[in-house]
């Protein structure tokens, strides 16, 4: 089963193409399209992660479930409502408010979901988790040029320097406090992940499909204390762009890593866990990368004749 988590965050915006929770779930479940969301699709080269989840989807055919955890916006598409409330900035206060409800929500979701399938691949759409993985991940201790300060958007201090200081914390200092630094540093959607991961362990083969995201995720659930196999995917190209961080902060979290060869289009949207789940099905990435081109080609067709994505 593939597995997409819908949730916002005010720590930042979202990663260069991606597009709102929303528009992630409905395009990858019914192939629905914004105006907006159409046009980016059709520029350029083929980059946006999204088209890869739908792509995959199309050809293979696996179960998908959406879960809306702290998205702003709920999709058209069906999906499992958890009740979490969008993540704050944690520059300014406690991201996450409501979040023990929100892990045993998800803890009985990934037990439920142990009982009736044999493999899980989880993605991810948050817009601003790029910043609470780095915090999350700097204050459990893990060091990487990729986890250093990301702009704030103006002169001021750095998304990290705001948040430490309102805790008074200096990098490593929440080691042995995973969930709280989850609390104050993170997101809905990163919660909600490792609950699931901890309720389905033991169980089915587990995928958490993302770049630093995931990475974050694994990092609270080894410092909860859970020595389970993790497994964790990732394209080439996000392992390429975050020079060497993905694979030194795997070894030291001892997760299973598998990559996505798929050219270059970054992770994001479960991009990577699509392409490998699709080869259960003897889908080949290279097929789904086919198919993500037709789609983007077909979506130009349709929009400039009636202004609608693929059905």
């Amino acid at each position: 089963m593939f597995i997409l988590l819908t949730g916002d965050s005010a720590a930042g915006t979202a990663e260069p193409g991606r597009f709102p929770p929303k528009a992630e779930a409905d395009f990858i479940w019914w192939g629905i399209t914004t105006p907006g969301m159409r046009s980016s699709l059709c520029r350029g080269p083929l980059t946006h992660p999204v088209l890869i989840p739908r792509a995959a989807r199309f050809l293979a055919d696996f179960p998908t479930l959406v879960v809306r955890c702290g998205s702003i916006d709920a999709p058209l598409c069906p999906y499992m409502e958890t009740g979490a409330q969008p993540g704050g900035d944690p520059a300014a206060g406690t991201a996450l408010h409501g979040a023990q409800l929100l892990w045993d929500s998800g803890f009985s979701l990934g037990r439920l979901l142990a009982g009736l399938c044999g493999r899980l691949v989880i993605g991810e759409s948050c817009p601003g988790n790029g910043v609470t993985s780095r915090l999350i991940l700097r204050a459990l201790g893990y060091r990487a040029d990729a986890l250093e300060d990301l702009p704030s958007g103006d002169e001021g201090p750095s998304p990290w320097e705001r948040a430490s200081s309102r805790l008074g914390i200096r990098p490593g200092d929440l080691i042995g406090r995973g969930f709280e630094a989850a609390i104050e540093l993170g997101d809905p959607v990163l919660v909600t992940a490792a609950a699931i991961t901890a309720g389905a362990m033991g169980g089915p083969d587990i995928l958490l499909s993302g770049g630093l995201p995931m990475l974050a995720v694994s990092a609270i659930l080894r410092d909860l204390g859970e020595k389970g196999r993790i497994s964790i995917s990732t394209t080439t190209r996000t392992e390429e762009d975050l020079g060497g961080a993905f694979g030194a902060i795997s070894k030291l979290l001892d997760l299973q890593v598998q990559l996505a060869d798929i050219g270059d289009v970054p992770d994001g949207a479960g991009a990577s866990g699509a392409v490998l789940l699709s080869g259960k099905y003897d889908i080949t990435p290279e097929r789904v990368l086919q198919r993500a081109e037709y789609l983007r080609h077909e979506i130009s067709d349709q929009g400039s004749r009636s202004g609608e994505g693929e059905q």
